[in-house]
């Protein structure tokens, strides 16, 4: 076996620096910012953050279905540039109105819409190439902007909040900066196209990833489905301390961001479909040995083989959805299919929540089992 030297196009590299501050941006405000400012003042309240939230994601999902169109309509240029204006104003005008709820709710919407394009973007130039290796990039630029935001944001909080939130329209700016470094986006097709042609290059995408789209939809629910009832699973079905817990997380985290580029590149070696159904297989036996009740150290352990098994199917899974796209249709394409993607994020968390009012432990099985179908039918149906 021939070993491929790592090598990162120049322009490549700029879009995925403006992938990490764009991550970074909204982990910070949606996943830190909001929550921890509802829990702490009396400013937010957990109502209107669970709100924003939803209508954040709601966003990102309608924005996925039509952001290609806009891309082949206007030019990549043009759609990119706004997107970032939009999360930029997004952050100006929250203060300006003196943190009020409708304009929260109104900027996680904005955040939503302009977050998606250079998602668009770096998924269809990750399809030509190699692209095992541009996958396993694009995710672990996801991972490591997002839990970024996360743990900077926390700690940034703690020392001077106004410096916390005014470093993120900061950051926008230098995505924006980087992206346009990354060089030219030259168009395939940029005529008009009236609502006739949209629904009709809209059918035949969802006819020609009819075998795509039920494993993007289930993952995505049986991901969301964990969010909501991790932290009571962990805490109170398998007794695990607050630091015990944060162990945990930190354990998942590393071996994410360690083995997603080398686990990543094994699609250039070998063929994906292997790599994912594997990947699907091995994540879903491992959450139903979580329920068992195992003892510390084997809950670690197990924690540690999830990482690995959701940095094996990530990047394989996204470089088979690649390999079932036409190079004219990249950016209509890769939106549709990621609005699907949207579409379960939203549904996974009410599922759960909805199992949990019956135990955590049945959420967790539910979302494992989903995982073993998933394997099975793309191992089945060729």
């Amino acid at each position: 076996m021939i070993q491929k030297k790592l090598k990162i196009d120049r322009n490549f590299s700029f879009l995925l620096i403006s992938l990490i501050l764009v991550e970074y941006v909204r982990a910070a405000f949606i996943i830190s910012y909001l929550p921890v400012q509802a829990a702490v003042g009396t400013q937010f309240t957990l109502a209107l953050v669970g709100l924003a939230i939803s209508l954040h994601y709601i966003s990102e999902a309608f924005s996925n279905f039509q952001i290609g169109f806009l891309m082949n309509r206007f030019g990549i240029q043009k759609v990119i540039s706004l997107s970032f204006l939009l999360i930029f104003i997004s952050f100006i005008i929250v203060p300006l109105f003196q943190f009020n709820a409708i304009v929260i709710v109104f900027a996680s919407i904005l955040l939503g819409f302009g977050a998606c394009p250079i998602w668009i973007l770096l998924l269809a130039k990750a399809s030509s190439g190699s692209r095992g290796k541009n996958m396993g990039l694009i995710y672990f630029c996801w991972i490591l902007g997002m839990a970024s935001g996360v743990i900077v944001m926390n700690y940034l909080m703690n020392i001077n909040l106004v410096v916390s939130y005014w470093l993120l329209p900061l950051f926008i700016i230098g995505a924006y900066i980087s992206f346009r470094l990354s060089g030219s986006h030259p168009e395939e097709q940029s005529d008009a196209q009236n609502r006739k042609t949209i629904l009709k290059k809209t059918f035949s995408i969802l006819k020609k990833s009819r075998i795509i789209l039920p494993g993007t939809l289930m993952q995505s629910i049986s991901i969301g489905m964990l969010i909501p009832i991790l932290p009571t699973f962990i805490l109170q079905d398998l007794h695990f301390s607050y630091n015990q817990y944060t162990r945990l997380l930190i354990i998942a985290g590393l071996t994410a961001v360690i083995l997603m580029q080398p686990l990543g590149r094994l699609v250039d070696y070998f063929k994906p479909r292997p790599l994912f159904i594997g990947g699907f297989m091995l994540f879903g036996l491992t959450l139903i040995f979580t329920t068992f009740n195992p003892s510390i150290l084997t809950v670690y352990l197990l924690v540690a083989s999830m990482s690995i098994a959701y940095t094996l199917f990530l990047p394989a899974w996204n470089t088979y959805v690649a390999t079932k796209i036409t190079k004219e249709d990249q950016n209509v394409s890769w939106g549709i299919i990621s609005s699907f993607q949207g579409i379960g994020t939203m549904l996974g968390p009410i599922i759960g929540g909805l199992l949990a009012t019956y135990s955590a432990s049945i959420t967790v099985l539910v979302s494992a089992s989903l995982f073993l179908l998933i394997s099975l039918l793309y191992l089945v149906f060729k």
